[in-house]
């Protein structure tokens, strides 16, 4: 195995945007999550909880109002969700 490799070229430069972080309020989210989100008019930071942010997410989801453009926002509250139920579940 060779043991001299440069860092830089395995991860890319953008990672830090995906990486999340705990924000003000208590949540977990990257940037590229809060980016996402504020593109389609949800301010994160207006919520005490995940759980009231995924309710939101997921009524305008399914809402008529709502236009898959690229399905961003379907993934970030797949793993919003998915953050909150291993988090918070009882093993």
């Amino acid at each position: 195995m060779e043991k001299d490799f440069d860092i830089e070229k395995i991860i890319p430069n953008n990672l830090r945007l995906y990486v999340s972080e705990k924000r003000k309020n208590g949540m977990f989210l990257s940037d590229y999550q809060i980016e996402t989100l504020s593109r389609y008019g949800f301010s994160y930071q207006k919520y005490g909880t995940i759980k009231e942010l995924l309710f939101d997410l997921e009524t305008y989801l399914n809402s008529s109002d709502f236009i898959n453009e690229n399905g961003s926002l379907e993934q970030i509250a797949k793993e919003l969700s998915e953050r909150e139920y291993y988090s918070n579940t009882n093993k």
